[in-house]
């Protein structure tokens, strides 16, 4: 992990984040008309800080809208609680700021934040509620937020969450739900008592009142955050919170063939997850039968996984005289099986990009050995390609479980130190330099070790193998 930069798996600087204090963390689908404002106010801040956009799959300008505000951008899937784990889980600035993509910060709401972050407080914090709309029927509703925070101790999502990030991770994240996301974490950090009130406001955008009716929004907002408190699941509650008709552009897919090369290594004891064999037995012999057992069963579980996805899946094989051995183990799932051929991991990678461009116009490369990958994984990669030069999905350990590329870039691979955690970073530097737009997937873990078959048991064949999660 590249614990040296602000970054989690970034151990260089390729954003001048080493020593930013705050991490900014903005969900965003359709978010084009908004995120200037919210992204120019943040520019005042004073506090070195890394301002993260984490798009939800948007059909207008929103990618083009961050980056145009100097943020990074994330392509997750879509789900505010989603979206904003992912854009922290990128982070590793000791601070964390949640906003909303239709918030606007003014001066005394940043002074608020430098103060805070500065005094090195504990506690989490949150702003008072101001809605951008002159009508006094809005003045009423934010005095009646007042109210329930002072009676309740209920903070909205709009009211932001300034919160140290191991506080955070300690804590939350935020629970993988479609509403009530944001009220269920501030709950848990108000049982803690550690939530405080910053002396400033925020102010949100009236657009849901405007869109669905004043008295409208207002009843169907305090009847579900009335039957959440009595004990309402969110996912049936969501039902009754319509989805915003947003103002972006027309959906955008993504056009052209795609070619998916899965790298597979023969799977021989003693050749494939030697650190995987050694962790098996921390004070024996290393087990290289058995993390060769796991290293096919994770591949099985992958090539199953990717079978929908669309592009066509090319099996990228090592050594050169592997090929029966890999087609023994992964079977006629693929389309073809190309021999990697010889040179360093870069010269390999380079050599099958090249080739998948001969053949189609997008290309994606992923491992065997990180089972969160799927279908929705690469056709995410390959849609964020509509806005993007490359896609990369950060490792915890420094380096990339899958690249996408709209073209060959053989300057992204040559010199690269390979198996070390400047791998990701090393990468971000080379695309800068290239002038290339780079967007980031969700943070996913290798399976390197026996403490990461923790969280995927059934890559251990310990429980029922399922396919994976994307």
């Amino acid at each position: 992990m590249g614990v040296d930069g602000r970054l989690v798996t970034f151990a260089g600087e390729p954003v001048h984040s080493r020593s930013a204090e705050i991490g900014v963390v903005i969900p965003a689908v359709d978010e084009e008309e908004h995120l200037p404002g919210l992204l120019g106010d943040l520019s005042g801040l004073g506090l070195e800080s890394v301002v993260v956009v984490v798009d939800g799959g948007s059909g207008d300008g929103t990618v083009a809208a961050a980056r145009a505000g100097g943020a990074l951008v994330v392509r997750s899937r879509q789900g505010r609680g989603t979206q904003l784990n992912a854009g922290a889980a990128l982070l590793a600035t000791p601070w964390l700021l949640f906003l909303h993509a239709d918030s606007r910060v003014g001066d005394e709401a940043l002074r608020a934040i430098e103060e805070h972050v500065r005094s090195d407080r504990r506690e989490a914090a949150y702003f008072g509620l101001l809605i951008s709309h002159p009508d006094f029927y809005y003045r009423l509703i934010e005095g009646g937020q007042r109210v329930r925070e002072r009676l309740s101790g209920l903070v909205y999502g709009d009211q932001g969450l300034l919160i140290r990030r191991d506080h955070f991770f300690a804590a939350g994240p935020y629970p993988d739900e479609p509403i009530m996301e944001d009220v269920t974490l501030v709950r848990r950090l108000r049982g803690e008592g550690e939530l405080v009130k910053l002396p400033a406001s925020i102010s949100t955008s009236a657009r849901r009142y405007e869109e669905e009716g004043k008295v409208r929004g207002w009843l169907r907002n305090v009847g579900l955050m009335g039957r959440f408190l009595a004990g309402g699941k969110p996912r049936e509650l969501a039902a009754r919170y319509p989805a915003r008709r947003p103002g972006g552009g027309r959906r955008r897919g993504t056009s052209g063939r795609a070619t998916l090369l899965v790298f597979a290594k023969a799977p021989r004891p003693g050749e494939v997850k030697t650190r995987l064999a050694r962790s098996l037995t921390p004070k024996g012999t290393p087990d290289y039968d058995q993390a060769a057992a796991i290293y096919r069963r994770m591949g099985r579980m992958i090539i199953e996984a990717v079978a929908d996805a669309p592009a066509t899946v090319m099996v990228c094989y090592d050594p050169p005289g592997g090929e029966s051995e890999v087609r023994d183990w992964l079977g006629p799932a693929a389309a073809g099986y190309w021999s990697q051929g010889e040179g360093d991991l870069g010269a390999r990678m380079s050599r099958m990009f090249a080739r998948a461009f001969e053949q189609a116009g997008r290309a994606v490369v992923i491992g065997t050995d990180t089972p969160a990958v799927g279908a929705e994984t690469v056709a995410r990669a390959l849609a964020a390609l509509d806005a993007a030069d490359v896609v990369l999905g950060p490792s915890r350990d420094g380096g990339y479980y899958l690249m996408a590329l709209r073209e060959d870039r053989p300057e992204l691979f040559a010199g690269i130190e390979w198996s070390t955690d400047c791998v990701l970073a090393e990468t971000v530097a080379r695309a800068g330099v290239s002038g290339l737009r780079v967007t980031f997937l969700e943070v996913e873990s290798d399976i390197d070790t026996a403490a990461d078959l923790a969280v995927r048991p059934e890559v251990a064949g310990r429980g029922r193998d399922r396919r994976p999660e994307s």
